[in-house]
């Protein structure tokens, strides 16, 4: 991967991790998933776990021949997924509680 492609990715990343970090500090999402999202700030620490993921996977991943691990690249790929769990678990509306009457 260039130079030019990394740092592409490096703006998306910090984007999706701004995004994330505002989600989790003032409770609010993108405007496109707002109706859908019941609890914006597990659903920002999920964006983060998988900003990290893919940031790892980058990293460790086939794209840099140098830095290339392929069982951590797996492993980072793992974290990007169980965010993006948290993510849809977040968008669930929540379970419906019994009342004490």
């Amino acid at each position: 991967m260039s130079s030019p492609e990394l740092a592409v990715a490096a703006l998306v990343l910090a984007a999706v991790g701004c995004v994330g970090i505002g989600a989790i500090t003032h409770g609010r999402t993108p405007l496109a998933g707002r109706r859908r999202i019941a609890r914006p700030r597990r659903w920002g620490y999920g964006l983060l776990v998988s900003d990290a993921g893919l940031a790892g996977f980058i990293y460790f991943g086939p794209y840099l021949s140098p830095h290339s691990h392929p069982y951590l690249a797996v492993a980072c790929m793992v974290v990007a997924f169980v965010g993006i769990f948290v993510q849809q678990a977040a968008a669930r509306p929540a379970k419906p509680t019994k009342n004490a009457s």
